[in-house]
Formats: C-alpha cells, sequence, structure tokens
C-alpha cells in the first residue's frame, strides 16, 4: 500500500510540474510577441527618425541654396562637376 501512495504523490508532483511547464511556454510565447512588436515600434521609429534626419538636411541645403543666391542651373552644374 505504501508503493501505491509513493506512485500516487510522485504522479501529482509529475503532473504539477508539467502544468507549471505548460503555464512557462505559454508566459514565453506571449513574451516572444511582446518582443517582436516592439521591435517593429523600434524599426518604425527608426525609420521615422531617419525620415527627419534627411528632411532637416535637405532644409539646410535648401537654405543655404538660397542664401548663395545662386541660380538652380548654377547649382546642378556645380553638383555635376564636382
Amino acid at each position: 500500500m505504501a508503493r501505491r501512495v509513493n506512485k500516487a504523490a510522485i504522479q501529482a508532483k509529475i503532473d504539477k510540474l508539467e502544468e507549471q511547464i505548460n503555464k512557462l511556454q505559454e508566459r514565453t510565447v506571449a513574451l516572444q510577441d511582446e518582443q517582436d512588436k516592439l521591435q517593429e515600434e523600434l524599426k518604425a521609429a527608426e525609420k521615422a527618425e531617419k525620415e527627419a534626419a534627411e528632411k532637416a538636411q535637405i532644409a539646410a541645403i535648401v537654405k543655404a541654396v538660397k542664401k548663395s543666391k545662386k541660380s538652380p542651373e548654377e547649382i546642378m552644374t556645380f553638383l555635376s562637376e564636382n
């Protein structure tokens, strides 16, 4: 009889561990989904940052061109020669 109780207790512990493993696997999947979402957000933020830097650079170039008082043709000629 002691053996039967011991086996039942061991099986109960195994069942409890399997349940904990399943919960951890579910949590792992949820964390991976959250990580994927955050990576997408990071990509979008990096893209927006790059686009903003490019726009700022273009604005600075336009400002410099206007300040130089050269015609667009003169600037294009200068750029194509260098």
